[in-house]
């Protein structure tokens, strides 16, 4: 007797857990669900989008009522594409990462007979046509380049996004992207040379332009610093012709003088003469030994002095007379560094 009631606990316990099964069903946060009710038709979609529907729902048991079930969590798509164009010819390799999830189960169902990988398939289709559009719009300098204001990395990123967006919109399929990102961008292998020959050519053109401009900015400096020079060279020969024309209008005045008293002059220009040697040879620091006749030009002036009536020696110039014969004298040693002859002093040389 007591097995039995527990043979009947057991059975109704069975029976009931069977009815709530065909009766009750469950959808997780997780999930999204489609209900469907004959004939045929969607009776609700739970857990759509960002509604959060969570928990136990009644339903008609099957075949009546029909309950499908989606992953509606994010879902990453990431790897290589096919090789792409630059508007410049260049190939490149671009490795992308997508991220999609569940928008429209319904459409899920319907354009793709809720088959995870078959959406996949036609989303990466969907990304590398937009992906060629935009890449074609690029040159290889808008991808690899120092300069990083030249970059379009985020540019491109935003086109082919909102591209992807639109274009699984318009066909229907029920998913939605939520981030998108270029991974890598590579150059192939076979064509890797060609684009170092191609990228040295650009740079020497560059370097030939600069190399141009600087030669001809050169002649230009060149031109203009011999205008200028020239310009110079005219004004100064202009200003030392004035001055030249002055100095010898100044000259002529002495010139004149000199004429009245030319022994006087004679004198003058010797003296000076000797004061320019003894400048000389003070200057260089160099010791110099004269040994000379005082009868030779120009120091004959040292021996007999100038002349002036009845024998007399006139230094009309410092001022001084001195009266009487010159007598005569033997070569003196002179030297450069002992006092030299100063025509303004009034000393006679010593007699020997």
């Amino acid at each position: 007797m007591r097995e039995s009631k527990i043979t009947v606990v057991v059975i109704a316990g069975v029976v009931v857990l069977l009815v709530l099964y065909l009766f009750i069903y469950q959808v997780r946060v997780t999930e999204v669900a489609i209900h469907y009710r004959p004939p045929g038709k969607v009776h609700r979609v739970l857990n759509r989008g960002e509604e959060d529907q969570s928990g136990l729902y009644f339903r008609l048991p099957w075949p009546i009522d029909k309950i499908v079930k989606y992953d509606r969590r994010v879902r990453v798509l990431d790897g290589p594409l096919p090789q792409t164009q630059l508007k410049d010819d260049w190939q490149v390799m671009i490795s992308m990462y997508g991220a999609w999830r569940l928008a429209d189960p319904v459409a899920f169902e319907e354009s793709l007979a809720g088959n995870v990988g078959e959406a996949e398939r036609r989303l990466k289709d969907v990304i590398f046509n937009e992906t060629s559009k935009a890449i074609a719009k690029r040159s290889f300098y808008d991808i690899v380049s120092t300069d990083e204001d030249r970059l379009q990395f985020d540019e491109i990123e935003a086109e082919i996004s909102a591209g992807v967006r639109e274009a699984i919109e318009q066909k229907g399929y029920g998913i939605e992207l939520v981030g998108f990102g270029l991974r890598r961008i590579a150059i192939p292998r076979t064509t890797t040379e060609e684009v170092f020959k191609r990228m040295k050519a650009e740079r020497e053109a560059v370097a030939e332009r600069y190399r141009s401009e600087g030669l001809r900015e050169q002649k230009e400096i060149v031109a203009e610093a011999e205008r200028r020079a020239m310009d110079v060279l005219a004004d100064a020969e202009s200003e030392a012709k004035r001055i030249r024309s002055e100095g010898e209008a100044e000259e002529a005045k002495y010139y004149d003088r000199f004429a009245e008293q030319p022994e006087l002059a004679i004198f003058l220009r010797r003296l000076d003469s000797l004061r320019s040697i003894a400048g000389k040879a003070r200057e260089s620091g160099n010791v110099i030994t004269w040994v000379l006749d005082l009868r030779t030009e120009p120091f004959a002036s040292l021996y007999q002095g100038p002349q002036g009536e009845e024998g007399e020696f006139r230094f009309a110039k410092e001022g001084l007379e001195v009266a009487g014969e010159p007598a005569k004298r033997e070569s003196p040693v002179l030297n450069p560094h002992s006092a030299a002859p100063d025509p303004e002093s009034t000393e006679q040389p010593p007699e020997p």
